[in-house]
């Protein structure tokens, strides 16, 4: 089977490699069956050296394996406890199958125990078993752990003095799910790009949208932007232009990634959001019963507003490659959630 590797300095760019092989003693050959391909990735890669992405499964030089969520079926397993047949959901190469070495197997799943993994956030090496209280697996592939960051982004700010929220690729995701969950209890706006600007108010989650260029519209007296573009310019113009009212600046994504940054801003200092880090907290705080209740609970609300959601299946090399280069370009319609295969 095919795995797909980016090449790291032009990530549009795409070579396919053979998979990993067969299963050794101790490790599981997983069939990848099928996987998401949103923004979020394209962060995964963007990010691969400075947050260690691309050492979740390792390419060869001048090559990342962009990591995917989904689900796989054990092919072959030569690990105790994991059964062939078996599926889970989890953490993937951009590849047909997968081989990983499960450690702390039981009744939830199981901890891929590879020691390249070993040092890297316990979130990613995860895999529990498919099962449908997340809806379809489709939904699960795209939001799964998209809606995980947005819950954990809207707990955070909940509680925060600010009467205004300012979501930057507000088309996006996690954006979605952001502004989905606070609308009501505080004002949402969103930026985003001209061509979205129709879908982002379209979903009902905005109390206002604005296109990038639109900063100096933006009321509120407390203002906590959340910046899930990576646009040095609109980030710029966001810290200059609100002056006294921005109170909180925090960096969740960079899908506009070819935009660059600016270090150096006006106002408060803009907060790096990583929710693994968040996650670990809450389940300190409230148990990981209470975590999942809260989350499953939020979850369900955000879900039974997706009426504007389409599906589109790709499938085979050429295919995952192209709609690959067409995320990373943002010629993705935002109202479409792609689901790959190899």
């Amino acid at each position: 089977m095919t795995l797909i590797a980016v090449r790291k300095g032009a990530l549009d760019e795409t070579m396919a490699l053979a998979d990993a092989g067969t299963a050794a003693p101790g490790q599981a050959r997983i069939i990848v069956e099928r996987f998401a391909l949103t923004a979020n990735n394209v962060t995964y890669a963007v990010h691969g050296e400075d947050f260690a992405y691309w050492n979740f499964f390792p390419g060869p030089d001048g090559f990342g394996i962009v990591p995917v969520w989904g689900f796989g079926r054990v092919e072959d397993s030569r690990a105790d406890g994991v059964a062939t047949g078996a599926r889970y959901f989890g953490y993937w190469p951009m590849a047909g199958a997968a081989l990983l070495q499960p450690v702390a197997v039981g009744a939830s799943g199981f901890t891929d125990g590879a020691a390249h993994r070993a040092g890297l956030p316990p979130f990613y090496n995860r895999y529990t078993p498919a099962g449908d209280e997340w809806g379809s697996e489709d939904l699960q592939c795209l939001f799964r752990p998209l809606y995980a960051t947005a819950f954990l982004i809207d707990v955070m700010l909940a509680p925060r003095p600010v009467d205004t929220l300012l979501l930057s690729s507000a088309s996006s995701k996690t954006a979605l799910g952001v502004a989905q969950a606070a609308r009501g209890r505080q004002r949402v706006v969103g930026l985003t790009s001209p061509g979205n600007r129709d879908f982002c108010a379209a979903t009902g989650y905005f109390d206002q949208v604005l296109g990038y260029d639109e900063v100096a519209a933006i009321t509120g007296d407390a203002i906590a932007f959340v910046d899930f573009s990576g646009n040095g310019a609109v980030r710029l113009a966001v810290h200059s232009q609100l002056g006294a009212r921005l109170k909180e600046s925090h960096v969740v994504g960079d899908t506009h990634w070819q935009e660059g940054n600016v270090s150096a801003l006006p106002g408060p200092a803009p907060e790096l959001f990583f929710a693994p880090t968040v996650a670990q907290g809450r389940v300190a705080e409230w148990g990981p019963a209470g975590f999942d209740e809260r989350l499953q609970a939020a979850w369900r609300g955000f879900a039974g507003t997706l009426g504007w959601l389409r599906i589109a299946h790709v499938r085979g090399p050429n295919a995952v490659a192209a709609a690959w280069a067409d995320l990373v370009g943002g010629r993705i319609d935002p109202a479409v959630g792609i689901i790959a295969s190899l």
